[in-house]
């Protein structure tokens, strides 16, 4: 699950122009943390999903769908 979320996160942040470290400005947390939610190391994803969301303007399943 990890690794689909972070796929998604990666996919709709460049999607926006969006560098990994602007993400994590806006999720206040450091670019560390983000780079590993988006490699599928870290689950704390789970802690941001409504700031995700609102960010990326996505009900929180699409975070789950697989596209690949």
């Amino acid at each position: 699950m990890n690794l689909i979320v972070g796929n998604k996160l990666k996919r709709l942040r460049k999607q926006r122009g969006f560098t990994q470290e602007q993400m994590a400005d806006l999720l206040a947390i450091s670019q560390s943390a983000y780079a590993r939610i988006e490699n599928g190391e870290s689950q704390s994803w789970a802690n941001y999903i409504k700031k995700i969301c609102k960010i990326f303007e996505i009900l929180p399943e699409e975070l789950f769908k697989d596209e690949n």
